[in-house]
């Protein structure tokens, strides 16, 4: 069977971690793979947001179709996630193929940058990718304008599409109100690494709002099938949640009062979707 060669990348780091928890981790950790050991692969896109592979995303459903890896989701305590493993037959392939064609200087590279990073959370890791890679090239003023036009664009749209039978608008919603808040301290953040790695978790988010949005431009499509999709922006939104909350920036999004845009009877349901598995199943 014919794979895309770049991606003993994945199957690699899966084969020596056995796991990786959240999309999120699986792209910052093949990013870092390949800008630390200066190795060729995937194509990260870093404008605006990022770094983040549409490549990798498609070669991790393909290898998940073929059964080379294994991708669940898991319930969090506040958001779903994904949980990526290679199988039995993924790690033959490993053993078998990747071992014996891809150079020992090269697997023993990737071997010591998973030593370094391997055992990072996905909090950790996203947020050193930020500060690193993503802060240095970032210019912020030029960024905010386009978040703030982003989040207005969102909110007009999704609330033309609520729905009392969609719970993922009210959720998106609650969301897009957290970025503008988010958005209005910016001002206030001195700390400049604060202030990058908010604007690039704002970023990252607002690109995944966005996909999710374009996919539900027909009508008749109801974001609730787009399970997948659903959990990644999770994953997202765990982040900008923690990252705000843990350094002071804003309270936590379950914490908001979102009763300026929402009732009482739909705040209800926004908090029933923080505590149940409602929003993916």
């Amino acid at each position: 069977m014919k794979i895309p060669k770049r991606s003993w990348i994945p199957l690699y780091s899966l084969y020596l971690l056995k796991n990786i928890t959240t999309a999120l981790k699986f792209q910052k950790l093949t990013f870092l793979i390949q800008v630390e050991g200066k190795l060729p692969g995937y194509t990260f896109f870093m404008h605006h947001y990022g770094p983040f592979s549409r490549e990798l995303d498609v070669d991790s459903k393909f290898l998940n179709a073929i059964n080379f890896v294994d991708k669940q989701i898991k319930e969090g305590e506040k958001y779903p996630y994904f949980v990526f493993s290679i199988t039995n037959e993924g790690a033959k392939f490993v053993e078998n193929t990747i071992e014996k064609t891809i150079e020992q200087p090269v697997l023993d590279k990737v071997m010591k940058i998973i030593k370094k990073h391997g055992n990072k959370n996905y909090l950790d890791i996203t947020e050193y990718v930020y500060k690193k890679y993503v802060i240095p090239g970032m210019a912020s003023q030029e960024i905010i304008p386009h978040l703030i036009e982003d989040s207005a664009s969102l909110e007009h749209f999704w609330k033309r599409r609520y729905s009392e039978e969609c719970p993922v608008s009210f959720l998106i919603l609650a969301m897009i109100g957290y970025i503008e808040k988010a958005i209005t301290k910016l001002s206030g953040i001195q700390d400049p690494v604060h202030k990058g790695v908010c604007i690039a978790s704002i970023s990252e988010l607002t690109a995944k709002l966005i996909d999710l949005t374009s996919g539900c431009e027909i009508p008749e499509k109801c974001p609730l099938s787009f399970k997948h999709l659903l959990s990644d922006l999770s994953e997202h939104i765990s982040f900008f949640d923690w990252y705000c909350s843990h350094h002071g920036i804003l309270e936590s999004v379950s914490d908001i009062d979102f009763s300026e845009f929402i009732n009482e009877e739909e705040l209800k349901r926004l908090q029933k979707i923080f505590q149940t598995t409602e929003l993916i199943y």
